[in-house]
């Protein structure tokens, strides 16, 4: 994975700076219908190609707008210093940021939290121990 030089981290930040909620929840939303279309995955969604291509049109308009319009001092100074794959490293993370507004939701943290009714708790107590790190492997009740 490439890192963001300090024009990147600029570009990123702004990327940041210019994204409402409603524009992050469009790019989790993209990511989504994006991901939906792989064959792993495909059975377990009913997004339609009508939907898709609406996402597809709106989140297009909405990047055109941040790297063209709001960022673009942003965009050409990265551009320029680190190349084209800047954007998509920028875009990265601007998505983490989206990500973890998604997965700070409590619906989401509900579901995130089952896992761990699956997972071993001594078999993870042992291994943090084994990692130097006694007091966290105190099993949650």
């Amino acid at each position: 994975m490439a890192h963001a030089s300090s024009f990147g981290d600029t570009l990123s930040k702004c990327l940041v700076d210019h994204s409402s909620p409603a524009d992050q929840t469009l790019l989790v939303q993209w990511v989504f219908s994006a991901i939906s279309a792989g064959p792993a995955v495909k059975a377990l969604s009913t997004i339609t190609p009508t939907q898709r291509e609406d996402f597809n049109r709106r989140t297009g308009v909405y990047f055109n707008r941040l790297l063209t319009v709001e960022c673009r001092p942003q965009a050409i100074e990265a551009i320029k210093f680190d190349g084209v794959s800047s954007i998509e490293t920028s875009f990265g993370a601007l998505g983490g940021v989206a990500m973890r507004g998604l997965m700070g939701d409590p619906l989401v943290q509900k579901e995130l939290q089952q896992l761990g009714s699956f997972a071993d708790p001594k078999a993870m107590a042992a291994l943090i121990v084994e990692a130097g790190n006694p007091k966290a492997a105190t099993p949650a009740k």
